[in-house]
């Protein structure tokens, strides 16, 4: 699988149909592109106290929320999340995660095709 990162925050997977999931860490709010039945896990890093809240906030029915967890290692800097969802639909979706102790507001819009 690869990830293709353009300017504009705009990220497009190219490969074959037999990758099943999309893997994107860090980084502002951006547009990402998956298939019907593959599965997307967005890591996202927190400075601080607090962390992005669960379930984040999806607009649409063409992606699902299946979990979350916090990954290791574990510092004392903040907790790094992981989410992972599933194109269900074609359409689009726009998946809004806040932070519980900042003001942070990250949304990822996901092309499900």
């Amino acid at each position: 699988m690869r990830l293709l990162l353009l300017p504009g925050a705009l990220a497009i997977l190219a490969g074959c149909a037999s990758d099943r999931v999309v893997s994107v860490e860090g980084g502002p709010s951006r547009t990402l592109s998956l298939a019907v039945g593959q599965d997307l896990a967005l890591t996202l890093h927190t400075l601080g106290p607090g962390q992005y809240a669960s379930p984040p906030s999806i607009s649409g029915a063409s992606l699902r929320f299946l979990a979350d967890s916090v990954v290791p290692p574990f510092t004392p800097g903040g907790p790094t999340q992981r989410f992972w969802f599933r194109g269900e639909a074609p359409g689009r979706a726009v998946v809004t995660f806040h932070h519980t102790w900042q003001q942070t507001v990250v949304e990822d819009t996901v092309e499900v095709r």
